[in-house]
């Protein structure tokens, strides 16, 4: 196997600046070319600005610094190509771009040489058909920012020497990356699964089931992300989103990856997120990461006497819990296990919310005239809640208070802390949702306000999410394994999609995508359940294991 000691890399924007760095950071000398002398001191400091960054926050010293830098050559001159073993090109996602610097290289580097595109989405195999020697084009996509993920997906063509992926697979190992290898498919693997997310979170926004900040926490704290899709988009570029999902809609028609009318106005109208200074969020100046406050989160509710006393009903370790953690937020609790006993229901006339929280096994999850007597028992204005929510739109009915009545969902915690979604109906009010996200707070977790909806906000993204992973790996698109650790040191996820299941339950991802299929507005071909989860779920088999 040979040897590559010497990569040249074309354009140097954030991207290929980054690019230059691993491949410096990992030893070999590296030559970056951009189209003007302006772009390549443009490309300098955007070096010199990140290895600084290293330097203060300790990862580097001074001397490493300079020993990385020592190994690159910078110039507007692409005949200084003609040495290097691999060349990486990094310039815009268009194609007939990509067409004319792979041709010009064809006259520059050695026969041997290897060609990758750095592309996020566009077809490998239609950008080494411009070239003489196709079988040497691979595609090598880095993720923003190179220097920090470990990811590179190493993408092959029909027409692609097999030698070709092994010394690509070795030399990714060498900068100290991940490679995983796929064919050429429309957004390979982590801007595939990535893309789909992305589209059905937009939904929801455009349907006004979720704010912008809620929607983030529920799926940062709720499902453990590294970031919510709002903050995700803004920083990687509303207009970057825009093309690339495009693109893999072009390429898959799948419903998952429809257009968003949303995202084309956003984009329109000059909305691109942290770059422009705005996009989902405000920030304080174009390229800043700071949000700002524009006025547009919720406004104030009117006041209510605070709360004192609340009341749990039923009995299991979801009520204990409940009970033990609403005590350590200082309030008083009532705790009425059976709550079939109407006699125990009347120490409840003065509390201001009661939650049911029986476990979802339990006779008393599913009656009916619990609601009606409880209507009639409690004060005028208190709360009524339930942690069951398949009884959620007969607690509002049945009582007769739809005002005062809401959902609860109670997520286990993730690294990033605990969520409790409060699903609302169109008649809930205001200050019915100001006390439950007071109280969520302080026991503790974190508040998700949305309306009462199948899966509400995290089951209803994750899940399609997680099916999508199978429905990947029914098409042979790639490995459990590349695919899980493509969107761990890609997406920066914890653990990889197919880990997330077999932690989860495919049969829970499986409920949960039934009932999307059956009662949600998403497409039901985006949400419908992978033939292969069915089966794993018919057979009780893991993922991972």
């Amino acid at each position: 196997m040979r040897e590559i000691t010497t990569v040249g890399v074309i354009g140097l924007g954030t991207m290929g600046a980054g690019i230059v760095e691993v491949f410096a950071r990992g030893g070999l000398s590296v030559v970056g070319v951009e189209t003007s002398e302006e772009l390549v001191e443009r490309g300098r400091e955007i070096l010199r600005a990140s290895t600084d960054r290293a330097v203060s926050r300790g990862k580097l010293d001074e001397a490493g610094q300079q020993e990385i830098l020592s190994r690159i050559t910078l110039t507007s001159d692409l005949q200084e190509l003609a040495d290097a073993g691999l060349v990486v090109e990094a310039v815009p996602e268009v194609m007939s771009i990509k067409h004319a610097v792979f041709t010009a290289l064809d006259d520059i580097v050695a026969p041997e040489a290897v060609l990758a595109s750095n592309t996020s989405s566009l077809s490998i195999t239609e950008i080494a058909a411009g070239t003489r020697h196709p079988e040497r084009v691979v595609g090598l996509h880095f993720f923003n920012p190179a220097p920090v993920l470990r990811l590179v997906e190493v993408i092959t063509t029909l027409r692609t020497e097999p030698d070709l992926v092994d010394e690509l697979v070795a030399l990714a190992g060498r900068i100290g990356k991940e490679p995983v290898v796929i064919g050429d498919r429309a957004g390979f693997v982590a801007n595939y699964l990535l893309f789909g997310y992305f589209v059905s979170a937009l939904r929801m926004l455009e349907q006004g089931h979720v704010s912008r900040e809620d929607l983030d926490t529920a799926m940062r704290v709720g499902a453990g992300l590294p970031m919510g899709p709002c903050t995700l988009m803004d920083l990687v570029g509303l207009d970057v989103c825009h093309h690339i999902g495009d693109v893999i809609y072009a390429h898959s028609r799948s419903p998952m990856h429809a257009p968003s009318s949303m995202l084309h106005r956003m984009v329109t109208a000059g909305l691109l997120g942290r770059k422009s200074g705005r996009g989902f969020y405000t920030y304080q100046r174009p390229g800043s990461g700071t949000v700002v406050d524009d006025g547009s989160a919720d406004a104030a509710t009117a006041e209510r006497p605070p709360l004192e006393a609340v009341g749990v009903l039923g009995a299991g370790t979801v009520a204990d819990e409940l009970v033990a953690r609403l005590r350590e937020g200082g309030y008083a609790v009532t705790h009425v296990p059976d709550p079939a006993e109407s006699t125990d229901l009347e120490q409840l006339s003065g509390v201001g919310l009661v939650i049911e929280a029986a476990n979802a096994d339990a006779a008393d999850a599913t009656d009916d005239d619990l609601w009606e007597r409880l209507g009639q028992v409690l004060t005028p204005g208190a709360v009524l809640s339930t942690v069951n929510e398949e009884a959620a739109v007969a607690l509002g009915a049945l009582s007769g208070r739809p005002g005062q009545a809401a959902v609860m969902r109670i997520h286990a915690p993730t690294g990033n802390g605990q969520v409790v979604e409060i699903g609302r109906s169109s008649a809930t009010e205001e200050g019915t949702v100001a006390l439950l996200r007071e109280v969520v707070t302080r026991i503790g977790a974190e508040p998700v306000v949305c309306r009462d909806r199948a899966g509400l906000v995290v089951d209803a993204l994750l899940m399609p999410h997680l099916n999508d992973a199978v429905r990947m790996l029914d098409e042979g698109y790639a490995g459990v394994d590349d695919i899980d650790r493509a969107l761990r040191f890609g997406l920066g996820y914890p653990v990889g999609p197919f880990a997330m299941i077999d932690r989860i339950g495919a049969d829970e991802v499986l409920t949960v995508c039934e009932e999307l299929s059956a009662s949600s507005g998403m497409p039901a071909e985006a949400v419908a359940p992978s033939p292969l989860l069915v089966e794993h779920v018919l057979l009780d088999r893991t993922f991972t294991g």
